[in-house]
């Protein structure tokens, strides 16, 4: 398995991601089309990639971020007839031995429903943890809401670089700082 960032948003497979990730995040978890595309053209830091195979199969999406000091998961999507399979499992290892800090990504809390229960599961049972459970998502658009999220690390967070990670998730990642 490897990860091929995705540069050119006119690109068959780009549609074909998009669509997933319309398809797997709702409206408020996600970013504009356009908005994407235009991150992916100016913001280095941002890797939108397609996961593949080894003979080159298409198996799904991340994107993540790095944003320095620490790598911040955004999206992860697997299409659904590849799910449970274990290609979850294999990229979450692929990011451990590629990403060499701190990994962080945002999960709904585990008391929303039984699904992000089952979601906080499979990131701890894949070597991430609940490092924070006060921390409130910006709107990813204008107008949109905030609401309460999780942050998951993989590897212990002091306070002191929970509070840093949280004020470069909400200053680097959110609208206000694409409007």
């Amino acid at each position: 398995m490897k990860l091929e960032r995705i540069t050119d948003t006119a690109d068959a497979v780009f549609n074909s991601l998009y669509s997933l990730y319309e398809a797997s995040f709702p409206e408020k978890e996600r970013r504009s089309r356009e908005m994407l595309t235009r991150l992916m053209s100016e913001e280095k830091r941002m890797s939108f990639c397609a996961i593949v195979d080894n003979a080159g199969k298409v198996l799904g999406l991340l994107c993540y971020w790095d944003l320095g000091g620490f790598n911040y998961l955004e999206h992860l999507a697997v299409f659904p007839e590849m799910r449970g399979h274990g290609i979850g499992h294999e990229l979450l290892d692929l990011v451990h031995a590629e990403l060499d800090c701190l990994t962080v990504l945002e999960a709904e809390p585990a008391d929303l429903d039984e699904i992000a229960a089952r979601r906080i599961g499979f990131y701890e049972r894949n070597g991430f943890h609940v490092a924070d459970k006060d921390y409130i998502q910006p709107p990813y658009n204008k107008g949109g809401e905030s609401f309460p999220l999780w942050i998951l690390a993989d590897r212990p967070v002091s306070a002191e670089d929970m509070k840093k990670v949280k004020d470069t998730l909400v200053r680097e990642i959110y609208v206000s700082r694409y409007e």
